[in-house]
């Protein structure tokens, strides 16, 4: 699939998890316990010797299966409850919904009615209100790496990793409760994002840092085989708590989940790895790609899965404590590693949201102001009256929107990026007066020393078109590095006339962050290399567009002085020579 393809795949999946992730929010808080839909049990549930039969654990005293009589021991037969009633005892129940369960006691068996509570009254504050925002971020992190860097290979399986990881922590053990059976039919099928999400990390990790070596390869097709394993599982185990042809309480025991655990590690290696591999200039960066979503993953999991190894409600909790705040912050850790690792650039990102934040609440102060105003003076009309007010000024407010935006984008400029775009128009600036330096050496030194003074680079070089088809730079302790007309970093500016990030070309000699063609009557005369900021951030758009431009204005005055090869007279000589020709004047 092309770039834009990927880009709605990947954001349409976000746009999905973040709707279940609000959805889930709504359902376990409610905003208030009586309207809470999401319940639960109070007890927990662990595997037994006999088949279909789930053994209770342990039991929260005061909560729904106390209240009911469950004890500590007790065998629950899951063949004798309604199809929706069993995705309920394998995840949580609608709250307030009495669920009748046939329950062995030593020899006796007694059916027990039990009605879940709802989850605000028995879940810790932060577990209610943090889990679930964690996860909406989390998706938007996603959402916001596909649609800036979806055209790069890593950033489209690292944003594919994280939103199946949202839908990991939506739909695992099916925590989620509806009244109405297609919901877990649905739902389930996302089942799948579990296991994927590791298979996205793995891969993601295989991207860095090609080609891989053999331990590299196997490792990824190990995480790869495991994942399948633990689909397949996913896949018997629903199959079983639909049609109980199979025990799908024994396809839940810790020992099957440890599959997904070795897929995890194996992943976990291929990131390792994946660091080890990649060059010193890039391997900062790669930790950051992979150490953070190491930490999240074994987190996810833990918690997922520590109530139904331990049994233990109080263990669960501080397991379920650390997983939230880990699921919090990571996506704050792997945004910074975005945004200031040369994937997107902070400034642009910060502009963006001061600018949306200044617009949205100058359009929202104004429509409640002049609802108010107009309320007043309406006070005694009919609603006919009112409605057309509204409306009317809804339609104002939204036909200002563009001028609003103009004014407050050009304010922020001004107050908090000036000397950003004091920089890019002195890159400009350049751009024309290089017409009108007459000496080359002279003009490369200046063109050199504006990016060193109007960047954060850690320096800059330019090469230049020698007499041989290559291209040659001139370091300060007088040494020469040539590069060859076929180098993929040049062939790639000559043929498509744009800058070259030098990170997505492996066998280049240019060394730097981004190489910048100067274009002369369609001849790559030099490039404008820029090694990476002194910050660690990236180069913006408009910071890029100013050095293109700066690139482009050096390029044609090169053309200018000496031509392709050096030997062709400037424009100022040929008029020289035209007016040495000319005739006296009488």
């Amino acid at each position: 699939m092309n770039t834009a393809a990927w880009r709605a795949v990947i954001l349409t999946l976000c746009a999905i998890a973040a709707v279940g992730a609000v959805t889930e929010f709504v359902a376990a808080s409610g905003f208030g316990e009586a309207a809470s839909t999401m319940g639960i049990w109070g007890n927990t549930l662990a595997t037994s010797s006999e088949p279909f039969y789930f053994r209770v654990g342990s039991i929260d005293p005061g909560r729904a299966s106390d209240r009911a009589g469950l004890r500590q021991g007790d065998l629950i037969d899951i063949r004798r409850d309604s199809l929706i009633e069993r995705f309920g005892l394998f995840g949580q129940p609608p709250a307030g919904r009495p669920v009748t369960l046939w329950v062995r006691r030593g020899s006796a068996e007694t059916a027990l009615t039990v009605t879940p509570l709802p989850l605000a009254r028995t879940a810790p504050f932060w577990d209610t209100f943090l889990t679930w925002p964690g996860i909406a971020w989390t998706v938007f992190f996603a959402a916001l790496i596909a649609w800036r860097r979806a055209k790069i290979r890593e950033m489209r399986l690292l944003s594919l990793a994280l939103v199946s990881l949202a839908f990991w922590v939506l739909t695992d053990g099916f925590s989620y409760a509806a009244p109405w059976l297609w919901v877990y039919i649905a739902a389930a099928s996302l089942n799948v994002f579990g296991p994927l999400a590791v298979a996205f990390w793995a891969a993601c990790a295989s991207s860095i840092a090609p080609p891989l070596s053999p331990l590299r390869r196997a490792t990824a097709r190990t995480c790869y085989v495991l994942v399948a394993a633990s689909i397949a599982l996913n896949a018997a185990r629903f199959v079983g708590i639909v049609t109980l042809w199979v025990d799908p309480i024994a396809l839940s025991r810790p020992a099957t989940k440890l599959i997904l655990l070795m897929a995890i590690l194996s992943a976990l290696a291929c990131g390792m790895l994946a660091i080890g591999a990649s060059p010193r200039i890039d391997r900062r960066r790669s930790a950051w790609l992979m150490v953070p979503p190491a930490v999240l993953f074994v987190a996810v999991y833990v918690d997922l899965n520590l109530q139904s190894v331990t049994g233990s409600y109080a263990l669960a909790g501080i397991g379920r404590l650390a997983a939230t705040g880990i699921f919090f912050a990571t996506p704050v850790a792997l945004t910074y590693a975005a945004l200031s690792r040369r994937l997107v650039d902070v400034g642009f990102a910060l502009n963006r949201a001061v600018v949306f934040g200044i617009v949205s609440s100058i359009v929202v102060g104004a429509f409640i102001l002049t609802e108010w105003i107009v309320s007043q003076w309406f006070v005694n009309a009919s609603h006919t009256s009112g409605a057309i007010a509204g409306a009317s000024i809804a339609l104002a407010l939204g036909l200002s929107m563009r001028y609003i935006h103009k004014y407050v984008d050009r304010f922020v400029d001004r107050i908090f990026f000036r000397k950003r775009h004091e920089n890019e128009a002195a890159l400009r600036e350049f751009a024309h007066e290089a017409s009108y330096i007459t000496d080359r050496d002279v003009l490369l030194e200046r063109a050199v020393q504006r990016v060193r003074e109007h960047t954060a680079a850690q320096d800059a070089s330019i090469l230049i078109l020698g007499r041989d088809d290559s291209y040659v730079l001139a370091t300060r302790n007088g040494a020469r590095t040539i590069v060859s007309e076929n180098d993929p970093a040049i062939v790639a500016m000559l043929a498509w006339h744009k800058p070259v990030d030098l990170h997505r070309i492996g066998d280049s000699r240019l060394h730097g962050e981004v190489a910048f063609p100067m274009i002369s009557r369609g001849e790559l005369l030099g490039t404008l290399v820029c090694e990476p900021k002194r910050d660690g951030e990236a180069y913006a758009p408009d910071e890029s567009d100013a050095l293109q431009a700066m690139a482009q204005g050096v390029g044609t005055a090169l053309a200018t002085l000496s031509g392709r090869n050096g030997n062709e007279p400037s424009v100022r000589e040929l008029l020289m020579r035209i007016l040495e020709r000319l005739p006296p004047v009488s």
